[in-house]
């Protein structure tokens, strides 16, 4: 799993597509951790699971304080486009990736066929999940999601995790102790969630049962079904580095501008290199990462795809870079910013209040780099002259920070 996401990389996905969530009686107030697991536990029967399943699962189960103390760190700082990406996608991951490739060739082109993704993506998505199947986490899933659910605040979400990781158990003739995966339930090659497993996971070998873990054909079906659910479609990539003609309007680098990729390229984008754009009538979108000093990239349909994976713009631009260098293409050409520095939390906060003061910002003030929150920085830019790209340089901040 990448080292720069805070907890499971398919949270947020399965939040939206898993089966309907429910909340224990101690999500109501009052109980223990023993009363919220006889409350999972009554759920994962009435959705099939046998009594017996449950009861041996949660035999002596105790909540696991290391993922409590996991759960409970934010992190310190907002990681730029340089280092995030720069630590995503190394020279290391993508030789890697292309050596992967090659050696599963036939079983890639034949998911390809089936389900429509690229081999690249695939191993893009293993890459930065586990690095190729080398870190897939070794804590107890069971035990991670039960504590996840019981004894934090997102008992809903985690409560119906630990129902689908019983579900698991039940159709896969697994024990807890075989589940493992990251401190948040994330499991196997890909890192799915276990309602990604239950929705998404393919038994490709024909064995009678789903291996994600083991099995790098059930591993990488079960990854192309999923992307296929979530809209991944054949055709024009995630996204690609483009150069932007002089005088581009900044204002109209945002994922909330779509225009068809025609419409972007008699604007005069072209892809890097000076290569025009694909002749596509398909929404799109351009997306400056490090401000208008970076890179620029235009975002197609498939990006949305990507972030159904992980709601993390970087991460789903970091999956299309190295998909690109694993199939053989160009690096990204335009560097970003050297003097581009992470900013603190405490930061972000202090800009999310100052921007409020204005009257440009109007959310929680909740130290997340956010649209919202980039939307109200290009409102000040654009009130003080400065180039409107949303993009916290260390000129808008200084500025920023002036005003009384």
């Amino acid at each position: 799993m990448t080292p720069f996401a805070k907890f499971s990389l398919l949270a947020a996905t399965t939040a939206l597509l898993s089966t309907p969530v429910f909340a224990p009686a101690f999500a109501q107030g009052g109980g223990d951790f023993r009363d919220c697991l006889q409350g999972i536990k009554a759920e994962a029967t009435r959705q099939g699971v046998p009594a017996a399943i449950a009861d041996k699962a949660f035999q002596g189960l105790t909540p696991d304080q290391k993922v409590i103390d996991l759960d409970g760190r934010q992190p310190e700082f907002s990681l730029t486009y340089a280092k995030y990406v720069g630590g995503t996608v190394s020279a290391d991951r993508i030789a890697k990736g292309q050596q992967k490739m090659a050696q599963h060739r036939a079983l890639l082109d034949a998911l390809q066929a089936e389900y429509g993704v690229p081999p690249q993506y695939i191993m893009a998505f293993w890459g930065i999940e586990t690095n190729y199947g080398t870190y897939m986490g070794d804590f107890r899933v069971v035990r991670s999601v039960a504590t996840l659910g019981c004894m934090t605040k997102r008992t809903v979400f985690f409560s119906n995790e630990t129902v689908q990781a019983l579900r698991i158990l039940n159709m896969n003739h697994m024990t807890s102790e075989q589940m493992r995966g990251s401190w948040a339930g994330a499991m196997g090659n890909m890192q799915f969630m276990p309602s990604t497993f239950t929705k998404w996971a393919v038994d490709r070998d024909g064995n009678g049962r789903i291996d994600i873990w083991n099995s790098l054909p059930d591993a990488f079906a079960s990854a192309s079904n999923f992307l296929r659910g979530i809209g991944f479609k054949p055709g024009l990539p995630s996204s690609e580095e483009v150069f932007l003609p002089k005088g581009f309007p900044l204002d109209q680098a945002d994922t909330t501008v779509e225009k068809p990729v025609k419409a972007w390229a008699a604007m005069g984008v072209k892809r890097a290199g000076g290569a025009a754009l694909p002749a596509s009538d398909e929404p799109a979108s351009i997306l400056l990462p490090a401000g208008f000093r970076g890179p620029a990239f235009i975002i197609y349909p498939n990006f949305k795809a990507v972030m159904n994976w992980n709601r993390s713009t970087l991460y789903a631009l970091s999956v299309g870079i190295l998909a690109r260098q694993i199939a053989g293409g160009p690096g990204v050409q335009q560097a970003a910013p050297e003097d581009d520095q992470p900013l603190s939390r405490e930061t972000v906060i202090d800009i999310q209040t100052r921007l409020a003061r204005l009257g440009l910002y109007k959310d929680d003030t909740d130290g997340l780099l956010g649209p919202k929150t980039r939307s109200a920085l290009r409102l000040f830019q654009q009130q003080t002259s400065l180039p409107a790209d949303g993009h916290p340089s260390a000129e808008t901040v200084r500025r920023l920070q002036a005003v009384r």
